[in-house]
């Protein structure tokens, strides 16, 4: 995991955080650092892992299966690149303060692709960062 993840910094790309045997991968926005929805697992079914989400409260009028099909519409690139869906779920966004306020519902699809050596899971990393994640439908 610690060779993994000096690759990856070694590479240029910014950690996160580590869980278990995922390296969670960083992004930037000004001075802020952000969790990308990105992440390269190491061991024995090495893999880069891509979650793409859509809010609720960007397209309120729509049902969950649409916004899944609007965030699936636009996941080409991924697709093209080798990537497959592995899940959808919907997580609900709840206030830190009150836990029974609901704030949104996120709508995410994951995507994943096995990768074969540190160079193939920087590449396929950086692929995804440059992906839209986020979908307004």
């Amino acid at each position: 995991m610690k060779d993994l993840k000096r690759g990856l910094v070694a590479e240029g790309l910014e950690v996160f955080r580590t869980r278990g045997d995922e390296v969670h991968l960083a992004e930037r926005q000004n001075v802020q650092l952000m969790e990308a929805g990105v992440r390269v697992r190491a061991g024995a079914s090495p893999r880069v892992t891509v979650v793409v989400r859509a809010q609720r409260n960007d397209a309120p009028a729509l049902s969950a299966e649409a916004i899944y099909d609007a965030v699936r519409a636009r996941c080409g690139a991924l697709r093209d690149a080798g990537f497959t869906e592995t899940a959808c779920n919907a997580r609900e966004i709840r206030s830190v303060s009150d836990h029974d306020q609901l704030l949104d519902t996120w709508f995410e699809v994951t995507w994943e692709r096995e990768v074969s050596s540190l160079s193939e899971a920087v590449a396929e990393a950086r692929r995804a960062i440059t992906c839209e994640r986020y979908i307004v439908p």
